[in-house]
């Protein structure tokens, strides 16, 4: 079901990255024991990310974590003791003052519980995965919280402070609060990895990624238009692939026509109004 569920989103929303997923490994033993090749190297969370957005799955481990705020995020290191009172962030001199600095680091979500290792790849080779991320620009994020609101309303967990924006925002966030969340990223993964300018991210818990598929495809004829349309066409290798087949003769707002008020101007050119 994975499967078809990337291919439907990739081709629906013309994604240029691959969608990744990234499972939690909980004890030493269940680490081990994944028959996966080993990150082998010490990098960024974020650098690994987009390591398995190239097509890559493999596992890593405390050892070959750069970033100490991607350890403290992900559940792998206690958290040091400058972090909780706003300190450390303060002293990069990001926020006014220390209030402010503990209140942003307050609402930064980190996974509580221990956690030994992380597994990430492209998600339809991880059967196990705990959240979902994939990479999008401005409009494909508009198609993205239009599938999430046809399925849910409107998205009520969001947040981001311009920092920690893939192993928090993307990671951490999704999976503890058990809800979606879409990030612009920061500073250090964008001169890191190399994003492109009017990229973000998105991440989500693993249950919501069919349903927002769905939800995404089950919007796409009324709200994306003709060009669009013709974009998503070419992207398929049969009509019917998404389970929808592409209509360019349907729009919202043809549907919602009879329930708009007609205009001053209008109601005198026609003689309702004299």
């Amino acid at each position: 079901m994975k499967n078809r569920d990337v291919n439907r989103m990739t081709k629906a929303l013309g994604l240029r990255r691959k969608i990744i997923g990234v499972r939690f490994l909980y004890f030493k033993q269940e680490y081990e024991k994944l028959s996966v090749e080993e990150y082998g190297r010490k990098t960024s969370y974020c650098m690994m990310v987009k390591h398995a957005m190239e097509d890559n799955c493999f596992k890593a481990k405390l050892e070959n974590f750069g970033c100490r705020c991607a350890l403290e995020a992900l559940g792998l290191d206690e958290e040091m003791e400058c972090v909780e009172s706003g300190q450390r962030y303060y002293s990069l001199n990001l926020y006014e003052s220390r209030a402010v600095a503990k209140d942003v680091t307050k609402d930064i979500s980190r996974i509580k519980q221990k956690i030994y290792g992380v597994q990430l790849g492209p998600l339809e080779q991880l059967e196990d995965a705990d959240v979902a991320i994939f990479m999008v620009n401005a409009y494909q994020l508009m198609r993205v919280v239009q599938g999430y609101t046809y399925k849910w309303g409107i998205p009520k967990n969001l947040y981001m402070a311009g920092n920690q924006g893939v192993c928090a925002d993307l990671t951490a966030g999704p999976f503890e609060k058990n809800d979606m969340n879409f990030s612009v990223l920061c500073a250090g993964t964008r001169k890191m990895c190399t994003w492109e300018d009017d990229e973000m991210g998105v991440g989500l818990p693993i249950q919501q990624f069919e349903p927002l598929t769905e939800g995404i495809i089950q919007t796409m004829n009324y709200i994306d238009y003709p060009t669009q349309k013709d974009q998503i066409s070419e992207r398929l290798d049969d009509p019917m692939e998404l389970g929808v087949a592409v209509d360019k003769n349907v729009h919202y707002g043809k549907l919602g026509k009879p329930y708009v008020r007609p205009s001053v101007y209008e109601q005198l050119k026609n003689g309702e109004l004299e």
